[in-house]
C-alpha cells in the first residue's frame, strides 16, 4: 500500500504509529507464547493433618509440558514443588512429623518442610 503524504510531520507521525504498533503486537505475541495454561490432573483434599495436594500439567507453546505439584489449602494458593522430567506425575503421599514426603515410581522422593506450606 503506497500512501502519498508529504509535510516532514505527517511523516514523524506515521513514523511513531507504526513503532507503537509494532511494539504492542510483538508485546502481545511475547506474553502468548509464554503464557503457561495449566490443568489439575490429580486433586487431594486437606485434611487436619496434611495439606492438599493439586497435581497440576503445566503447558507452554515455548517450553513444552511439565507438571508442578501444588500443596496448600487450595488449587490456586500454596507452596510449589516442580516435578523432574521424566518421573510420574501423581506420587505416593506420606506425611511425616517434619512436613510430606513426595515417593514416586522411579524410586525418587521429595521431601517438603512443613513450614513451606503451612
Amino acid at each position: 500500500m503506497a500512501t502519498n503524504v508529504s509535510g516532514c510531520l505527517v511523516k514523524i507521525l506515521l513514523f511513531l504509529l507504526g513503532a507503537v504498533l509494532g511494539t504492542g503486537l510483538t508485546a502481545v505475541t511475547g506474553v502468548l507464547l509464554f503464557l503457561p495454561d495449566s490443568t489439575v490432573v490429580v486433586s487431594v483434599e486437606p485434611t487436619s493433618t496434611s495439606p492438599g495436594v493439586y497435581v497440576k500439567k503445566v503447558e507452554q507453546f515455548v517450553g513444552g509440558t511439565h507438571y508442578e505439584i501444588w500443596l496448600g489449602p487450595t488449587p490456586d494458593r500454596g507452596h510449589v514443588v516442580r516435578v523432574p522430567a521424566g518421573w510420574d506425575h501423581d506420587p505416593e503421599r506420606e506425611t511425616t512429623d517434619g512436613g510430606l514426603r513426595l515417593r514416586f515410581d522411579n524410586g525418587g522422593e521429595i521431601f517438603v518442610p512443613e513450614a513451606s506450606y503451612s
